[in-house]
C-alpha cells in the first residue's frame, strides 16, 4: 500500500481558535509529578516480565522523540533518533523511566500536557498490575479495576474524556496527519506501541499467569516483528481492534486510552508542522488537550450524535470505541478485511452472547487483530483460517476459567489444559453457542447435558479429538457486511480497494 504521504497537504491553512474560559488547571505551571493509587499489586506486571521490559521501552521512545522534536533536531527523526528508539527496544530498562527526566525540554514548555500523559499513563499501568496480579480473583480485579478508574476520573482534573469520540473529525484538522507522512518510521514505532498498548489487555484478563506468559510469548513475538515496522496503516491502532473482550467490560477506560494515544497523534502532527509558528504550536497543542479532556464533555452522554467534538457515536455492540472514517453505527472498516459489524460473531454473523452471557464469546488473535466469537468451533475455524500464529480464548463452563489455546503457523494447536472436554452437536450456527461449548471436567460436561436434554447422548470430544477436526467451512449463516463505501480510505490513502 502506497504510504499516506501522497494526500498530505503541508502549505498555510487557517488554524481553529481556543475554546473562551479554558479550566485555570490548563495553565499550571507546577512540576506535579502523579503516582499511583496504592495497591498491593502495583508492579505486578512484573509477574510478566518480557511485558514489563517492553512497556519501559515505550516509555523511553516516546520521550526521546519529543525531546528531539522539540530541540532542533527533527531533520534526524528517522536515522539518528530512530537507532536510538531502536538500542531501547532491543536492551529495555529494568524499570520503569521518569520520561520527565528523559524530555526536560518538552516537559518545560508543555508540561500540563505531559501531567495528562503521565495521568492516563498511570492508569494504563495499575489496570494492567491488577490483571497481571496473582493474589486477586477475578471478581476482585473486576472491582479493583473499576475503583482505579474512579481514581484516575476523580482525583486531579488532567482526566480524559471516557466517552467516544469521533476518531475521524479528530484526524481532520488543519494540521492532521503531518507526522506520518513526514515521520513514517517513527510513526510506526509509536503505533506499533499504541497496538502493544491495547493488544495486552485481552492477553491478560481472565487467564491465569501461566496462560498470561504463553500468550505474550506470541503477542511479544509479533509486536517486535511486525507491529512496531509497520507504515501502512490508515489510522492507528483502536482498543477494542486489540482488546474487544476488555472494551466492552470497560468501555470508559477503552475509550480513554483511544482518545490519549489521539491525543498523541494531534500533538505529533503539530509538532511536525513546519508552517506553523512555535506560538501557534503551544494554543494548538492546548486546544488539543482541551478537546479530549474530560472538562470539555461535561454533562456529554454515550451515543449522542453531535457532529465534531461532542460526537460520542459507537458502532453497535462495541461502546468502547470511537467511530471510525466511514463508519456508521452498524458497520466499521478494517484494512483488508473489509466491513465489520461489532455485534456480531466475526465467523458466522450471528449475534454475539450479550448481557449477563457477555463472558461466553470467545476471542481469536490473529495477524494483529482481536475479534469476538460465538463460540468454540467458530473460534478454531477463524485460527485456521487466519494466517500465522493465533490465539484462542475460549470460556470454560463459568466466567472464571478460560481455556487458552495457541495454533502455530501451520495450524498445529497446542494447550496447557489437554484435560479439558467439549460438546460439538454440529448444527445450524443460527445455536453454535449451545452446541459448541468447552468444560473443564467430565462432571461440568455432564452438567450442562443434563440440564440441556437435546444433548442427551451426546459423547464428549477430548482435547485430541477436538483439535484435530477439519475446518467446517463457511458457517450457513455467515453474511458479510456491506459499507456505505467501497473502503472509506481508498481516496485518501491510495489502498488498493478491499471489496466487501
Amino acid at each position: 500500500m502506497p504510504a499516506p504521504s501522497q494526500i498530505y497537504n503541508d502549505k498555510p491553512r487557517a488554524l481553529p481558535p481556543l475554546p473562551d474560559n479554558l479550566p485555570s488547571w490548563m495553565n499550571n505551571t507546577q512540576k506535579n509529578h502523579l503516582f499511583y493509587k496504592r495497591g498491593a499489586y502495583n508492579y505486578d506486571v512484573y509477574n510478566v516480565k518480557p511485558l514489563a521490559l517492553d512497556l519501559n521501552a515505550v516509555a523511553v521512545g516516546h520521550a526521546l522523540a519529543y525531546e528531539d522534536l522539540v530541540t532542533g533536531k527533527s531533520a534526524t527523526l528517522e536515522t539518528a533518533t530512530f537507532n536510538r528508539i531502536q538500542r531501547v527496544l532491543k536492551n529495555p530498562p529494568k524499570f520503569m523511566p521518569d520520561e520527565a527526566a528523559i524530555s526536560p525540554t518538552f516537559g518545560r514548555q508543555y508540561g500540563v500536557l505531559e501531567q495528562m500523559f503521565d495521568w492516563t499513563h498511570v492508569l494504563h499501568a495499575q489496570t494492567v498490575d491488577v490483571l497481571a496480579s496473582t493474589q486477586m480473583s477475578p471478581a476482585q480485579k473486576e472491582r479493583e479495576i473499576r475503583a482505579l478508574w474512579d481514581f484516575y476520573f476523580n482525583s486531579v482534573p488532567y482526566a480524559i474524556t471516557p466517552l467516544p469520540m469521533n476518531m475521524e473529525w479528530l484526524d481532520s484538522q488543519p494540521y492532521s496527519m503531518a507526522f506520518r507522512h513526514k515521520y513514517p518510521k517513527v510513526n510506526g514505532l509509536f503505533w506499533g506501541y499504541h497496538w502493544l498498548q491495547g493488544a495486552m489487555y485481552d492477553g491478560l484478563d481472565g487467564l491465569t499467569l501461566d496462560q498470561q506468559r504463553r500468550s505474550y510469548e506470541v503477542i511479544g513475538k509479533r509486536y517486535h516483528e511486525t507491529e512496531l515496522y509497520r507504515t501502512d496503516r490508515p489510522f492507528m491502532p483502536m482498543f477494542a481492534e486489540t482488546s474487544p473482550k476488555f472494551a466492552a467490560k470497560f468501555p470508559d477506560i477503552a475509550n480513554a486510552f483511544d482518545n490519549l494515544h489521539m491525543l498523541h497523534d494531534m500533538v505529533n502532527d503539530i509538532l511536525a508542522s513546519d508552517w506553523i509558528t512555535p506560538a501557534q504550536k503551544a494554543e494548538q497543542i492546548k486546544r488539543a488537550m482541551w478537546i479530549v479532556s474530560a472538562d470539555a464533555h461535561k454533562g456529554e452522554k454515550p451515543g449522542q450524535a453531535k457532529r465534531g467534538l461532542h460526537d460520542h457515536r459507537f458502532m453497535e455492540g462495541m461502546p468502547g470505541m470511537g467511530m471510525m472514517k466511514g463508519s456508521t453505527t452498524e458497520v466499521m472498516f478494517m484494512p483488508k478485511m473489509g466491513w465489520m459489524r461489532m455485534d456480531e460473531c466475526h465467523h458466522c454473523s450471528m449475534p454475539l452472547n450479550a448481557g449477563e452471557n457477555v463472558w461466553r464469546n470467545s476471542t481469536v488473535s490473529a495477524e494483529g487483530w482481536t475479534m469476538r466469537v460465538r463460540c468454540a468451533l467458530c473460534a478454531r475455524d477463524m485460527a485456521a483460517e487466519s494466517k500465522g500464529e493465533a490465539i484462542l480464548r475460549i470460556p470454560l463452563e463459568s466466567p472464571a476459567k478460560t481455556l487458552v489455546v495457541l495454533s502455530s503457523a501451520d495450524g498445529i494447536l497446542k494447550t496447557d489444559t489437554p484435560n479439558v472436554l467439549f460438546l460439538e452437536e454440529v448444527g445450524s450456527h443460527a445455536k453454535c453457542e449451545q452446541w459448541s461449548r468447552a468444560f473443564s471436567t467430565r462432571t461440568a460436561f455432564d452438567a450442562f447435558v443434563n440440564a440441556n436434554p437435546k444433548y442427551k447422548g451426546a459423547k464428549p470430544l477430548t482435547w485430541p479429538e477436538w483439535s484435530s477436526k477439519e475446518t467446517a467451512g463457511t458457517p450457513d449463516t455467515y453474511e458479510k457486511p456491506k459499507g456505505p463505501v467501497e473502503n472509506p480510505y481508498a481516496k485518501a490513502h491510495g489502498e488498493a480497494a478491499v471489496h466487501p
